[in-house]
């Protein structure tokens, strides 16, 4: 930045407001705004043609720029991309003396009015271990509400814990009718360390979400520089920087220096129309020596659905396939997922007679939250296979 100058002293030569530019540059303001205020600054103010404005000339330069910028901003705001922020707790927002504000979160992080004028609610502030099926439709609800009611917001952004993300995100990708972007931005390091990851996953958010090109792209979840869609992200690691991923998808895209990187659009998305959640779903991981005795605790639990993360491709001891058959019997939806964490479950022919579900290469976490979306609706297994064929990508013949 060139030094402060003395009324009366020489006006500040090109060359340095050209370095002062340049830096600027590393902002996030877009370049055509940039381009304007340099214009509207050499014009106004060391234009050779203006010798009638001395006064002008030889005002503080600092001042002068200081006024620019707030008329420029002002003149400005009618285009800028609009984006709520809704704060739900989590290690992105675990201050010090207790849970930060979407106020505060955004207080935190001053770049942001730069890239959008961001408007803040709080929702909840929680740990996301805390989170249920209610809260998840609640949010759900809220973002579709908002949408309906705001058709100048460009994207949603959603603060979040990491325990429950990638369950949350798949949800809302589930249930969220418009096409408007949302970003989950969470934090592996809480707000009160300084090594915090949580402004700049913020940061990157309102990026994501200010963008008109991301339209149509669903529910995105951002962190570590990467974006990842809902339907493929995952927690892999408790504690690294890096935890989140898309182990057989890859990520969307990413960002670098300020600028969204798309790699890939998501292909494979469902969206339901649903007025009720079916909350009594659970799922079951098998293992050597699975006897069927899960599968008939969630029956007389009262569970209306089960996934069951099988071996293989979808293999299941006799004495747990009786247990299926059971609750079959009794009108349970059930699905099978592979325990591996990745490939397409092909069912046997014992498993298709008693209407059991594949659910494709879906992982346990994500099978569960369709049944907790779609069985409020329909428990009919054609309907039900159907909703994760399409989830699958699959194309016909």
């Amino acid at each position: 930045m060139p030094s402060d100058r003395k009324s009366g002293g020489l006006d500040p030569p090109f060359e340095e407001w050209d370095i002062f530019f340049n830096r600027v540059l590393d902002s996030s303001i877009p370049l055509s705004t940039l381009r304007a205020i340099r214009s509207v600054i050499q014009t106004v103010c060391f234009s050779p043609t203006c010798d009638k404005t001395r006064g002008v000339r030889n005002w503080n330069y600092r001042q002068t720029l200081c006024a620019i910028l707030l008329c420029a901003s002002n003149a400005l705001s009618q285009d800028e991309p609009q984006v709520r922020l809704i704060a739900t707790g989590g290690s992105i927002a675990a201050g010090r003396s207790g849970s930060l504000t979407a106020q505060q979160l955004r207080e935190l992080v001053p770049e942001l009015s730069a890239i959008a004028e961001v408007s803040v609610e709080d929702y909840l502030a929680i740990g996301s271990s805390r989170m249920t099926p209610e809260l998840q439709y609640g949010l759900a609800e809220r973002v579709n509400k908002l949408f309906l009611d705001r058709p100048d917001l460009s994207g949603i952004v959603v603060t979040h814990g990491t325990d429950s993300l990638e369950e949350t995100a798949f949800l809302l990708d589930l249930l969220v009718t418009s096409d408007r972007p949302v970003v989950f931005a969470a934090a592996m390091r809480a707000a009160r360390e300084t090594t915090t990851d949580g402004p700049r996953n913020l940061l990157n958010a309102v990026r994501l979400a200010a963008s008109s090109e991301a339209r149509g792209l669903g529910v995105m979840v951002t962190l570590n520089d990467e974006i990842h869609g809902a339907r493929d992200a995952r927690k892999t690691h408790a504690a690294a920087l890096d935890a989140f991923a898309s182990p057989h998808g890859g990520p969307l895209g990413h960002f670098d220096h300020g600028r969204i990187y798309l790699t890939h659009r998501p292909a494979r998305r469902l969206t339901l129309d649903v007025t009720a959640l079916e909350r009594r779903v659970t799922l079951i991981r098998l293992f050597s020596g699975s006897d069927g005795s899960l599968v008939r605790a969630a029956i007389e639990s009262g569970q209306r659905g089960i996934v069951v993360e099988a071996f293989g491709r979808g293999n299941a001891p006799p004495p747990v396939m009786d247990a299926v058959r059971e609750a079959r019997t009794k009108g349970i939806a059930v699905v099978f997922t592979t325990r591996t964490g990745g490939g397409r479950v092909i069912l046997s022919n014992e498993a298709r007679r008693m209407g059991v579900v594949s659910g494709e290469d879906l992982d346990g976490l994500k099978a569960r939250l369709v049944l907790v979306a779609a069985l409020g609706t329909t428990t009919e297994p054609e309907t039900l296979q159907a909703y994760f064929v399409r989830l699958s990508g699959q194309l016909e013949n």
